[in-house]
Protein backbone atom coordinates (compact mmCIF):
# COMPACT_ATOMS: atom_id res chain seq x y z
CA UNK A 1 0.00 0.00 0.00
CA UNK A 2 2.94 2.30 1.12
CA UNK A 3 4.79 1.56 -2.31
CA UNK A 4 1.82 2.02 -4.53
CA UNK A 5 1.03 5.29 -2.77
CA UNK A 6 4.95 6.70 -3.01
CA UNK A 7 5.01 5.23 -6.86
CA UNK A 8 1.88 7.84 -7.51
CA UNK A 9 3.53 10.52 -5.09
CA UNK A 10 6.97 10.47 -7.34
CA UNK A 11 5.56 10.04 -10.70
CA UNK A 12 3.25 12.63 -9.64
CA UNK A 13 6.15 14.92 -8.42
CA UNK A 14 8.13 14.21 -12.36
CA UNK A 15 4.90 15.38 -14.34
CA UNK A 16 4.15 18.37 -12.02
CA UNK A 17 7.42 19.69 -11.05
CA UNK A 18 8.90 21.46 -14.30
CA UNK A 19 5.34 22.78 -15.48
CA UNK A 20 4.82 24.43 -12.28
CA UNK A 21 8.44 26.15 -12.07
CA UNK A 22 8.55 27.08 -15.07
CA UNK A 23 5.00 28.97 -14.65
CA UNK A 24 5.57 30.63 -11.26
CA UNK A 25 8.87 31.86 -12.98
CA UNK A 26 7.15 33.09 -15.45
CA UNK A 27 4.56 34.43 -13.83
CA UNK A 28 6.55 36.09 -11.01
CA UNK A 29 9.22 37.88 -14.53
CA UNK A 30 6.02 39.04 -16.00
CA UNK A 31 4.81 40.52 -12.71
CA UNK A 32 8.01 42.41 -12.20
CA UNK A 33 8.19 43.45 -15.40
CA UNK A 34 4.72 45.35 -15.23
CA UNK A 35 4.87 46.62 -11.68
CA UNK A 36 8.83 48.19 -12.42
CA UNK A 37 9.60 46.10 -9.48
CA UNK A 38 12.83 44.22 -9.84
CA UNK A 39 13.32 40.20 -8.43
CA UNK A 40 15.41 39.66 -5.30
CA UNK A 41 17.08 37.22 -7.74
CA UNK A 42 16.11 34.96 -10.21
CA UNK A 43 14.98 32.22 -8.26
CA UNK A 44 13.04 33.82 -6.13
CA UNK A 45 9.33 32.79 -7.41
CA UNK A 46 10.33 28.89 -6.69
CA UNK A 47 11.81 29.24 -2.66
CA UNK A 48 9.87 28.83 0.07
CA UNK A 49 7.54 27.21 2.01
CA UNK A 50 4.69 29.08 0.07
CA UNK A 51 5.82 27.37 -2.74
CA UNK A 52 6.52 23.73 -2.00
CA UNK A 53 4.17 22.47 1.00
CA UNK A 54 0.86 23.42 -0.92
CA UNK A 55 1.62 21.19 -4.02
CA UNK A 56 3.28 18.82 -2.19
CA UNK A 57 -0.06 18.41 0.17
CA UNK A 58 -2.05 18.59 -3.36
CA UNK A 59 0.09 15.67 -4.57
CA UNK A 60 0.62 13.68 -1.38
CA UNK A 61 -2.96 13.54 -0.88
CA UNK A 62 -4.10 12.68 -4.57
CA UNK A 63 -6.02 16.25 -4.52
CA UNK A 64 -7.46 16.55 -8.72
CA UNK A 65 -7.08 20.63 -7.82
CA UNK A 66 -2.85 21.67 -7.66
CA UNK A 67 -2.35 24.74 -6.13
CA UNK A 68 1.06 26.54 -4.87
CA UNK A 69 1.92 29.97 -4.15
CA UNK A 70 4.45 32.37 -5.68
CA UNK A 71 7.52 33.07 -3.58
CA UNK A 72 7.91 35.95 -4.73
CA UNK A 73 4.50 37.73 -4.13
CA UNK A 74 3.49 40.55 -3.59
CA UNK A 75 -0.26 42.21 -2.49
CA UNK A 76 -2.68 44.27 -3.98
CA UNK A 77 -5.75 44.20 -6.73
CA UNK A 78 -3.41 45.71 -9.55
CA UNK A 79 -0.66 42.13 -8.82
CA UNK A 80 -3.10 39.77 -8.31
CA UNK A 81 -4.93 40.86 -11.81
CA UNK A 82 -1.30 40.52 -13.56
CA UNK A 83 -0.63 37.54 -11.95
CA UNK A 84 -4.56 35.65 -12.66
CA UNK A 85 -3.45 36.71 -16.61
CA UNK A 86 0.10 35.75 -16.66
CA UNK A 87 -1.35 31.84 -15.63
CA UNK A 88 -4.31 32.83 -18.10
CA UNK A 89 -1.51 33.29 -20.86
CA UNK A 90 0.42 29.99 -19.65
CA UNK A 91 -2.94 27.99 -19.63
CA UNK A 92 -3.03 29.10 -23.37
CA UNK A 93 0.31 28.23 -24.18
CA UNK A 94 -0.10 24.75 -22.33
CA UNK A 95 -2.81 24.58 -25.20
CA UNK A 96 -1.09 25.42 -27.77
CA UNK A 97 1.57 23.35 -26.73
CA UNK A 98 -0.61 19.95 -26.10
CA UNK A 99 -2.16 20.54 -29.76
CA UNK A 100 0.94 20.63 -30.72
CA UNK A 101 2.42 16.91 -29.52
CA UNK A 102 -0.77 15.51 -30.53
CA UNK A 103 -0.01 16.09 -33.96
CA UNK A 104 3.21 14.71 -33.41
CA UNK A 105 2.24 11.40 -31.89
CA UNK A 106 4.63 8.46 -32.13
CA UNK A 107 2.20 5.71 -34.12
CA UNK A 108 2.79 3.54 -31.04
CA UNK A 109 3.83 3.66 -27.74
CA UNK A 110 3.46 5.94 -24.80
CA UNK A 111 3.10 9.47 -25.99
CA UNK A 112 6.78 11.13 -25.04
CA UNK A 113 7.54 13.27 -22.30
CA UNK A 114 6.58 16.81 -23.54
CA UNK A 115 3.13 15.53 -24.23
CA UNK A 116 2.63 15.22 -20.42
CA UNK A 117 4.50 18.31 -19.50
CA UNK A 118 1.74 20.67 -22.07
CA UNK A 119 -1.23 19.02 -20.23
CA UNK A 120 0.21 19.78 -17.03
CA UNK A 121 1.03 22.99 -17.78
CA UNK A 122 -2.12 23.85 -19.42
CA UNK A 123 -4.05 22.03 -16.24
CA UNK A 124 -2.07 23.65 -13.37
CA UNK A 125 -2.35 27.69 -14.84
CA UNK A 126 -5.97 26.67 -15.32
CA UNK A 127 -6.10 25.50 -11.43
CA UNK A 128 -4.53 29.04 -10.54
CA UNK A 129 -6.60 31.06 -12.48
CA UNK A 130 -9.47 29.56 -10.97
CA UNK A 131 -8.16 29.92 -7.41
CA UNK A 132 -8.28 33.93 -8.40
CA UNK A 133 -11.52 33.71 -7.47
CA UNK A 134 -12.02 32.44 -4.31
CA UNK A 135 -11.27 34.85 -1.51
CA UNK A 136 -7.61 34.08 -0.72
CA UNK A 137 -4.93 36.25 0.17
CA UNK A 138 -2.89 36.50 -2.98
CA UNK A 139 -5.97 36.14 -5.32
CA UNK A 140 -7.69 38.59 -6.92
CA UNK A 141 -10.96 38.09 -4.96
CA UNK A 142 -8.90 38.03 -1.85
CA UNK A 143 -7.35 41.26 -2.36
CA UNK A 144 -10.41 42.86 -3.18
CA UNK A 145 -11.86 42.14 0.13
CA UNK A 146 -8.64 42.99 2.02
CA UNK A 147 -8.90 46.28 1.03
CA UNK A 148 -12.36 46.61 2.03
CA UNK A 149 -13.03 48.32 5.58
CA UNK A 150 -12.88 45.03 7.66
CA UNK A 151 -10.31 43.47 5.25
CA UNK A 152 -8.05 46.25 6.15
CA UNK A 153 -7.52 45.23 9.93
CA UNK A 154 -7.02 41.17 9.22
CA UNK A 155 -4.90 41.95 6.41
CA UNK A 156 -1.75 41.26 8.31
CA UNK A 157 -2.44 38.34 9.71
CA UNK A 158 -3.71 36.76 6.82
CA UNK A 159 -0.68 37.45 4.46
CA UNK A 160 1.23 36.51 7.42
CA UNK A 161 -0.33 32.89 7.56
CA UNK A 162 -1.48 32.70 4.07
CA UNK A 163 0.77 29.54 3.21
CA UNK A 164 -0.41 28.19 5.94
CA UNK A 165 -4.13 28.37 4.87
CA UNK A 166 -3.69 27.57 1.35
CA UNK A 167 -1.14 24.59 2.23
CA UNK A 168 -4.64 22.98 4.41
CA UNK A 169 -6.88 23.70 1.08
CA UNK A 170 -4.62 22.25 -1.13
CA UNK A 171 -4.49 18.92 1.54
CA UNK A 172 -8.39 18.80 1.72
CA UNK A 173 -10.92 17.83 -0.69
CA UNK A 174 -12.46 21.35 -0.72
CA UNK A 175 -10.92 22.76 -4.04
CA UNK A 176 -11.76 19.43 -5.74
CA UNK A 177 -15.47 20.23 -4.31
CA UNK A 178 -15.57 23.69 -5.25
CA UNK A 179 -13.69 25.18 -7.93
CA UNK A 180 -12.54 22.01 -9.00
CA UNK A 181 -16.53 20.35 -9.64
CA UNK A 182 -17.59 23.81 -10.67
CA UNK A 183 -15.10 25.07 -13.18
CA UNK A 184 -11.52 23.58 -13.36
CA UNK A 185 -12.64 19.93 -14.04
CA UNK A 186 -15.48 20.70 -16.68
CA UNK A 187 -13.14 23.89 -18.64
CA UNK A 188 -10.43 21.23 -18.58
CA UNK A 189 -12.55 18.18 -20.17
CA UNK A 190 -13.78 20.89 -23.06
CA UNK A 191 -10.16 22.28 -23.78
CA UNK A 192 -8.57 19.03 -24.08
CA UNK A 193 -11.61 17.43 -25.90
CA UNK A 194 -11.36 20.55 -28.34
CA UNK A 195 -7.50 19.85 -28.54
CA UNK A 196 -8.22 16.20 -29.55
CA UNK A 197 -10.72 16.82 -32.25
Amino acid sequence: MMEAWLQIVIRQLILYSLPVLISLTCVAMIEARLTGRAMAHPFAAIIGRAVWLPLLASIAFHRGVIITMSGNMTHGVKTAAIRMAAHLILCAAGFLLYLWSLSHMAPVGLPPLHHWWAKVLMFFNLCMVCMHLLPLPGQLLGEWLLQSRYGTIVAPLCWRYAWFLITVLAASPLLDLLPGAALVFPIYELISNTAMH
